[in-house]
């Protein structure tokens, strides 16, 4: 299958974007220490002031700066690691704790799944961003009434962590199940079940090969919604790791994340849209709608190899199906002596 997967030009761009994007902000991260470089004040011969920052993408390509001179390029640049890792991490235990749980309980529990399937699939209709602005807004966002947090930054960042992967739990373990479910009607596991397979030999040897590609499309979706869940949540003030209070070029209060991922930039930089500094927020946006994009390259592209790989297993099958019965056909010989036993 990887050969095909190899030929795939989806599957291919998609993962390879998203690869060189976050092998570039490493080794940036390592080479410049995260420096970010800042654009200067523009002045004519006489010292009067020509341009100040911030500078539009066209004055200053290719992302322009930000309120503070920061290069817009180089923010996005080093916050990518961090955006794109942390989705990758919390995807990834929301999959691993999911499937585990939603394995065992097709398998071993299906009374009790089936006694809380209707309250999991009720969450399939509650907006998972306001379920994780509730939990999480008196954690992340400064008390007004006091100075400062009393969690560090590491606590906050577990603490929102956790929230995010267990609002997603639900969803996916009755996502798994079902796919578990699907399987376990095909008429070659009753066969299984005849010659009397135990559930492991049956999940090992007969369930997995079927599991595996449908896991792997269920983990990069999940990649796609905390995305989602971290642009929604960025924009409702929920930055990551926390947020401060305090005052932008126009004085005036606003939230500003103690963290440089792309959710962060969003959130403090909102309220630039509909002004003359639109881009600074739009940026961010990009960024974030290019990588959804990119992982939905990597699922259609993923979809059209299993696809292909389906269309020449039936081929090969009905090859060898015709094959046997050429040689049945040419195996038997009739003679004039064949029924002299009658």
């Amino acid at each position: 299958m990887l050969p095909i997967l190899i030929r795939n030009k989806r599957f291919m761009i998609g993962s390879s974007f998203i690869f060189i994007l976050i092998l570039s902000s490493v080794l940036y991260s390592v080479i410049a220490d995260n420096s970010i470089p800042t654009a200067e004040i523009i002045t004519n011969e006489n010292g009067d002031i020509v341009a100040r920052p911030p500078y539009s993408p066209w004055d200053y390509p290719p992302f322009g700066t930000d309120q503070i001179s920061q290069n817009l390029f180089f923010v996005i640049l080093i916050g990518a690691k961090y955006t794109i890792g942390i989705a990758l991490v919390i995807a990834l235990s929301r999959f691993l704790f999911s499937s585990i749980l939603g394995i065992f309980m097709q398998l071993y529990c299906r009374s009790f799944l089936q006694k809380v399937k209707p309250v999991f699939e009720g969450l399939y209709y509650f907006p998972s961003s306001l379920l994780a602005y509730l939990c999480l807004s008196w954690v992340l966002m400064k008390d007004g009434f006091l100075d400062g947090f009393s969690t560090t930054f590491t606590e906050r960042v577990l603490f929102e962590m956790v929230v995010l992967i267990l609002i997603g739990v639900p969803i996916v373990l009755i996502n798994v199940s079902k796919e578990v479910s699907i399987i376990q009607k095909k008429e070659f596991i009753d066969s299984v079940k005849v010659l009397g397979g135990s559930r492991f030999h049956l999940l090992r040897v007969h369930l997995m090969p079927y599991l595996r590609p449908q896991l792997f499309l269920l983990f990069v979706r999940e990649v796609i919604q905390v995305l989602l869940l971290l642009a929604h949540l960025g924009i409702l003030n929920i930055l990551f790791g926390g947020a401060l209070l305090t005052t932008d070029m126009f004085d005036k209060a606003v939230y500003v994340s103690f963290s440089s991922e792309w959710s962060g930039l969003i959130g403090s930089n909102f309220r630039f849209l509909f002004t003359d500094y639109y881009w600074i927020p739009l940026v961010p946006i990009f960024c974030f709608t290019i990588a959804i994009l990119a992982f939905k390259l990597m699922i259609e592209g993923f979809e059209a190899t299993l696809y292909t790989k389906a269309c020449q297993s039936a081929a090969s099958a009905k090859v060898d199906s015709k094959k046997d019965i050429k040689d049945v056909r040419t195996g038997v010989r009739i003679t004039n002596n064949s029924f002299d036993y009658l």
